[in-house]
């Protein structure tokens, strides 16, 4: 049976993403997989949230190496020859495990997959999560090909996460979380079933940006203030 050809962009560093995202490529039997691993950049002050809520703590093994350990292929590369790379490389899925802004020309030319933690086009940009309960917006995750507009594109799949009469903020993050990456690497099974992908770009709803201490100190409040709602419902 012809193993599918599997391309996951993410960066040279240990990053728990692209390491929940390999692992279940593995545990699924995929074989035909390539890491392309882009330059990691630390930022000179980078931006420290008052309430952390995606999983950050990586095993600390070089991509590299993991994807030898794996049995898959690695390559480092820049940003501008993913693209070529690509075209010289027919790869059936290309999947976003850890990624900055994109060249249009990229992602105007190959169908790349990316899985948003947000129920778009609602809830659109940086920290969806805090943002939907801020706003009191859907929960969810979003399965989608990517295109020049932020967080827009094509939808693959959607699911809301759901939310528990016991649940704290911490772990209706993490179930999010683990919602998204098995969305991503469930893409590669989904896509071939469906022949609509309707398009998601907008003009109603705004990317959002981090969002600001001093409402982001209220954030466990808005949580059960959220969380009473919709059990209400």
């Amino acid at each position: 049976m012809k193993q599918e050809e599997i391309v996951v962009i993410s960066y040279n560093t240990p990053h728990r993403k692209t390491q929940d995202v390999l692992f279940q490529l593995k545990a699924k039997g995929y074989q035909n997989v390539t890491v392309l691993a882009l330059p990691f950049v630390l930022r000179e002050n980078p931006f420290k949230p008052i309430y952390a809520h995606r999983p950050s703590t990586a095993i600390d093994v070089m991509p590299e190496v993991l994807c030898e350990r794996l049995h898959f292929r690695f390559k480092e590369v820049k940003v501008d020859e993913i693209n070529a790379y690509l075209n010289q490389h027919k790869a059936d899925f290309i999947l976003i495990a850890g990624a900055g802004l994109l060249p249009d020309e990229l992602v105007e030319s190959h169908k790349l997959i990316n899985s948003h933690p947000g129920w778009l086009p609602k809830v659109r940009g940086l920290d969806s999560l805090k943002w939907a309960i801020h706003n009191q917006q859907p929960l969810g995750v979003t399965c989608h090909f990517v295109d020049s507009e932020a967080d827009a594109g094509f939808l693959i799949e959607q699911r809301e996460v759901p939310v528990y009469a016991n649940d704290t903020f911490h772990s209706v993050a993490y179930r999010q979380y683990e919602i998204e990456i098995d969305m991503l690497v469930s893409s590669i099974e989904i896509i071939p079933t469906r022949t609509d992908f309707p398009s998601l770009s907008t003009t109603e709803f705004e990317a959002t940006r981090r969002m600001p201490k001093s409402i982001e100190e209220n954030l466990m409040v808005d949580f059960e203030v959220y969380k009473k709602k919709l059990l209400q419902n």
